[in-house]
């Protein structure tokens, strides 16, 4: 399935349009890669921090509150590199996430990070959590092909003020399902 730059442009153009737009790329993407727990983060780079702004499983991800961005393997890829970070065992995310034991004990063993780059910087990630072996390089490469539309939807929650906002929205939930058949 491949984005549809025209359709995304529209959703921004309306009401809610970060929650739509993030609705469409978080759909696209996962239609591609496979996620058992998906979740969007926001960085303040200049403060080394992270707040998390949309998680599928608050009780075990809830949004708000910045933590501190640790300088790793993930940091030399996504924040330095501008790439995304993917690993398909425990071993390999247990170098870069500090809570890598809860990440396993909620049943997954693979994720796969997308930056959102804007002006020269990452300004925020689409985060996605699956088992072993699921972000083989094919599909990495599929679904950074959302990735401008990631970009777009990561640009219109800093429209809102990213200190408080979310890709949670104002509105019930979107059915996209029309607008994705064809692509």
């Amino acid at each position: 399935m491949k984005p549809d730059l025209s359709h995304a442009l529209q959703l921004a153009a309306g009401e809610d349009a970060a929650a739509r737009v993030f609705d469409y790329a978080r759909a696209g993407v996962t239609a591609i890669a496979p996620s058992g727990l998906t979740t969007a983060s926001v960085y303040d780079l200049p403060n080394m921090r992270t707040r998390r702004v949309f998680s599928e499983n608050p009780e075990a991800y809830g949004t708000g509150n910045f933590k501190r961005v640790d300088r790793n393997v993930y940091y030399d890829t996504v924040i330095l590199g501008q790439r995304p970070f993917v690993s398909n065992t425990v071993a390999e995310f247990a170098a870069a996430f500090f809570d890598w034991q809860k990440i396993e004990d909620l049943g997954f063993s693979a994720n796969m990070n997308i930056p959102a780059i804007a002006d020269g910087r990452v300004i925020g990630t689409m985060n996605l959590l699956s088992t072993a072996g699921t972000y083989a390089p094919e599909v990495v490469a599929g679904a950074m092909e959302w990735q401008p539309v990631v970009t777009l939807a990561f640009l219109l929650l800093h429209l809102e003020g990213a200190e408080h906002a979310t890709f949670h929205g104002k509105g019930a939930s979107i059915d996209l399902t029309p607008n994705l058949e064809g692509l």
